[in-house]
């Protein structure tokens, strides 16, 4: 089974609470700030219970957590603090059964080599989400097209 379909859906011994945000850059990012991200997210999120996915797209960041909800609200007041970027919106909070990104501890990809369509795909998903009501669910197929974008992205050498 490939790593891009293994959204291996467990129920876990709390309520998983998912938070996506939507971002902008301050400075374009670099192959060495996505290494710092990834690298001290692993470690730092392993702590925490905490998984997630962070897509960059020059002037694009789109973020999903998933966790226990006190993990996930604390870890995300870091990130709205985090001068590298400027949280635009706060796309959803909910709560659910079962972890999407049950092994995906911090994916922290740029969009560097991607195929266009999926380039297109993730920029249309990204202005919908933009400009739809606050607190809208992300659709089950909006991660899998995240999952499917970050497996493109610049894998960083060392973590």
């Amino acid at each position: 089974m490939s790593l891009l379909w293994e959204t291996i859906q467990q129920e876990e011994e709390y309520p998983i609470f998912r938070l996506t945000y939507l971002s902008k850059p301050t400075k374009p990012f670099t192959d060495a700030d996505f290494d710092d991200i990834e690298s001290k997210s692993v470690k730092a999120n392993n702590e925490r219970d905490v998984t997630g996915l962070l897509v960059v797209n020059e002037d694009r960041i789109l973020q999903i957590l998933e966790g226990r909800e006190e993990a996930v609200r604390e870890l995300y007041n870091k990130i709205e603090a985090d001068s590298r970027h400027t949280v635009v919106k706060l796309v959803c909070a909910v709560e659910d059964e079962v972890r999407l990104l049950m092994t995906w501890n911090m994916v922290v990809r740029g969009l560097n080599g991607t195929p266009p369509d999926l380039l297109d795909q993730f920029s249309n998903v990204f202005d919908g989400l933009l400009h739809a009501e606050s607190q809208s669910e992300i659709a089950i197929d909006h991660i899998e097209l995240f999952k499917e974008i970050a497996l493109f992205g610049t894998i960083p050498e060392q973590v």
